[in-house]
């Protein structure tokens, strides 16, 4: 997660998407309103929606009324993702139209719709609101709220053991339904949330689990990770890491897998993670597995990004195929959802001879196993940076400078547990 991460990751795997724009109406362009990820020379993002009611992250329960601007703006569509139902018993669930007839707004942009949350999935929830008008413009917002009511579905550690770790035993789990186990220096804690060895590459810092400005918060069974930027500072976020600033916590050796469940916002700025290293500081030879990069934003500048990254790199080592990557297009794949839309799991699982990368349990990218990655342990992070060394963006003040990314659970299976270990001086010793 460091400057060459980025560099290496916009020369390669940052792609755009050209799809035909039909100003007849928007069946033609909801995948692009899905990806929102898509920037055509003759269409333009722009930023004009702004939600009156509800506030963003707000809780909610029963009828909602969304009012909201959009000046400029023709035409309106809202969606959001629902679990399976009698008309649409699909597992993966599926996209529920808000707007049936497409809402047309007023002189001054003004519009509304509403729906019964009572409908939807209980806990987090994404209202997408997409605008378009007859010069090709465009705009989508996501309306990041908190269901009191609804449907309890797809929420927790599943029942089953993933198909990556058969043959594995469970090793690590958290579900995060209880009080949270994090410390500034991961000391006496789970989890080591702040004066990590691993830098600081947010644009809004990487902020103390202590005050009232924690970012980290435990909502019903989530740890919510709160993205904040109040006047006069530069911000805040959050960090976890499975070991502490003495290498001390939860390492995982070869053959093991690894898997996250989480859900965050697409917005300018938003770049949630879920990786591993074999190593505790920079500048160090060691392997880093980013099992999912999330870059938010769409229009000139942001990433426009497709899906999101999955990457090995393989530090101060000389390897033939330098840093294995692909763009996951996850709106092919499962319930063809984005990672804003609703939870997704992306696994890991590093073999003795392969390493494999999921999502939702569908295998997504292979590789050999590198030889760092095969013999020594690894540490996992889950993050949710703003900004920072991406180079992108950050715009979230339509959003009231703020973003939230729900972490559902977090699980590894391995074939034997492991001792602590500092990884780095063995390297060191061996002559990496």
């Amino acid at each position: 997660m460091r400057q060459v991460i980025l560099t290496i990751f916009l020369n390669v795997f940052v792609i755009n998407v050209v799809v035909s724009q039909d100003q007849s109406g928007f069946e033609s362009i909801y995948r692009d309103f899905n990806h929102g990820q898509s920037v055509d020379k003759n269409t333009e993002w722009t930023q004009a929606i702004q939600v009156i009611e509800p506030a963003c992250r707000s809780e909610v329960k029963g009828k909602i009324i969304v009012k909201f601007t959009a000046a400029g703006m023709d035409e309106a569509k809202a969606y959001c993702w629902r679990q399976p139902t009698g008309e649409n018993p699909n597992e993966w669930g599926h996209d529920a139209d808000l707007t049936p007839t497409t809402l047309k707004l007023g002189k001054k942009g003004e519009g509304s719709f509403s729906f019964n949350a009572d409908d939807f999935p209980a806990g987090p929830m994404n209202v997408r609101i997409y605008t378009t008008n007859k010069n090709g413009e465009k705009d989508v917002f996501e309306l990041q709220l908190y269901n009191l009511g609804g449907v309890r579905w797809n929420m927790g550690i599943p029942a089953t053991d993933p198909p990556g770790a058969r043959g594995l035993k469970l090793v690590f789990s958290d579900d995060f339904s209880g009080p949270l186990s994090i410390s500034n220096d991961g000391r006496n804690a789970r989890y080591n949330a702040h004066k990590s060895r691993f830098g600081d590459f947010s644009g809004w810092p990487f902020s103390d689990v202590d005050g009232l400005d924690t970012p980290f918060r435990q909502v019903d069974s989530y740890l919510k990770i709160e993205a904040r930027r109040k006047p006069g500072t530069k911000g805040s976020t959050g960090l976890i890491a499975s070991v502490d600033m003495d290498g001390k916590g939860f390492w995982a050796k070869a053959p093991c897998y690894l898997e996250c469940r989480f859900m965050a916002q697409s917005a300018p700025g938003t770049w949630p993670a879920f990786w591993t290293i074999t190593g505790l500081d920079e500048g160090f030879a060691g392997d880093e597995l980013d099992i999912v990069e999330a870059y938010g934003g769409v229009g000139k500048g942001n990433p426009n990004h497709t899906g999101y990254g999955v990457a090995s790199h393989f530090w101060l080592q000389t390897q033939p195929d330098g840093h294995p990557g692909k763009v996951i297009p996850i709106m092919e794949l499962g319930g063809k959802s984005y990672w804003s839309t609703t939870f997704h799991t992306y696994g890991l699982y590093i073999g003795l001879e392969e390493t494999i990368y999921y999502f939702d349990n569908i295998e997504v990218f292979r590789h050999a196993t590198n030889k760092m990655s095969r013999d020594y342990p690894h540490t996992f992070l889950v993050n949710y940076a703003i900004g920072g060394i991406s180079g992108w963006p950050v715009d979230l003040e339509r959003y009231g400078n703020g973003s939230d990314m729900y972490i559902d659970f977090v699980r590894v299976y391995a074939l034997y547990d492991v001792d602590y270990v500092r990884p780095i001086q063995q390297v060191e010793e061996d002559g990496y």
